[in-house]
């Protein structure tokens, strides 16, 4: 039997051994729980598995981002200092000046409800802004893009991220923002140029403002 299909039957034999046990998000676990998964649902996830209607990246992709669409919760922990919320992130490399003089961080924790956005095409940072303003969004701010980035570490294996609500100007005079950025199997934590403009497979991080 594939190796697959022994995981998903024993989840089977454990939801049948212990049929209250509820599916919830670890990452929210104060948000109340969701419904139960009945057996039916996983046998029909064997099925549509072997079939190929369900592969293991569109499964891992689900896992990543249960609620699916381009909106992502992270908490963000004010407590911790930018250097501390980078170590979180367990970065292969990161840019030496993300620093708390660098970036200031200043607030009490909350949940915050965050959205990928993607605009495919070549495109400024001003554009960026003003497209985001337009649509009653704001980019994020170097904590919330932290606690992104350390929430879903696989995201930036797929395109990079941007983060426009906090920058750092380097001695040269060059403005920078915080980027997710892959190189190879790595993860990278770096300081991209704002005003360099941005490549159609970049998402810019942002809030929908209330």
């Amino acid at each position: 039997m594939p190796f697959t299909d022994v995981c998903l039957l024993l989840a089977v034999i454990c939801s049948a051994m212990v049929p209250d046990v509820e599916l919830f998000d670890s990452r929210c676990q104060g948000a109340g729980s969701m419904s139960a998964i009945t057996t039916d649902q996983v046998f029909e996830l064997l099925s549509q598995s072997r079939a190929g209607r369900v592969t293991k990246e569109n499964l891992q992709k689900f896992l990543l981002n249960p609620d699916g669409g381009t909106g992502y919760t992270v908490v963000v922990n004010f407590g911790k200092t930018v250097e501390e919320m980078v170590a979180s992130g367990r970065y292969d490399w990161s840019n030496d000046n993300f620093t708390s003089k660098n970036f200031s961080v200043n607030g009490t924790d909350v949940a915050v409800a965050l959205e990928l956005v993607h605009l495919n095409k070549v495109i400024s940072s001003e554009d960026v802004l003003r497209h985001l303003e337009e649509n009653g969004m704001r980019p994020t701010t170097v904590e919330e893009f932290l606690s992104f980035g350390a929430t879903y570490p696989e995201i930036q294996r797929e395109f990079p991220v941007l983060c426009l609500g906090s920058s750092w100007v380097f001695p040269d005079g060059d403005r920078r923002v915080p980027c997710l950025l892959r190189g190879g199997s790595d993860r990278g934590l770096g300081l991209c140029w704002f005003g360099g403009g941005w490549l159609e497979d970049c998402r810019f991080l942002a809030v929908r403002k209330s």
